[in-house]
């Protein structure tokens, strides 16, 4: 739902009211998978100097902690000698992404900075001895920028934060 401090312009009830109206818009006319899948080609050349990392490893389980389900599943992605290990824990609405840069067996090493970009948000923050942690990070996709200082930076895929 949209919130008096995104729109403080707008009065509640007409916040409420185009709420609702986005809700029956996607119910009745959804946008169609090719629009939606454009839109993230768009996105991604917008940094289309970084270099695409590849998937490796995505296995997940499902675990029950007391009696609310809890998804959990690792990611590692690789180009080179660089690798990132993910675990991604959903629980609810929100997931928890924790991981470390791999630099060949030690821990990355160099001054890099690692964005968590999602398609409503990007955050960013330092490697602490190659390790990060992302937490409330809204279910759905998201992907990794490293910004390696002076080199080129590399992504990862979109992957699922479910």
């Amino acid at each position: 739902m949209s919130s008096p401090e995104t729109h403080p312009d707008l009065h509640p009830e007409d916040l409420e009211l185009l709420d609702r109206l986005a809700r029956i818009a996607a119910a009745v006319d959804p946008v169609p998978d090719e629009v939606l899948e454009l839109g993230r080609a768009a996105f991604d050349l917008h940094r289309a100097d970084t270099l695409l990392m590849s998937l490796v490893t995505d296995a997940g389980a499902a675990v029950r902690d007391n009696g609310s389900a809890t998804a959990s599943h690792i990611v590692v992605f690789e180009l080179g000698e660089i690798s990132v290990e993910l675990e991604v824990a959903r629980r609810g609405e929100f997931a928890r992404v924790i991981g470390v840069v791999m630099a060949g067996d030690r821990p990355y090493a160099a001054e890099c900075r690692v964005s968590l970009e999602t398609s409503a948000s990007s955050t960013t923050q330092a490697l602490d001895a190659g390790r990060f942690a992302f937490e409330r990070v809204p279910v759905g996709l998201a992907r990794l920028v490293l910004d390696r200082g002076d080199e080129q930076p590399m992504r990862t895929p979109w992957f699922d934060c479910r």
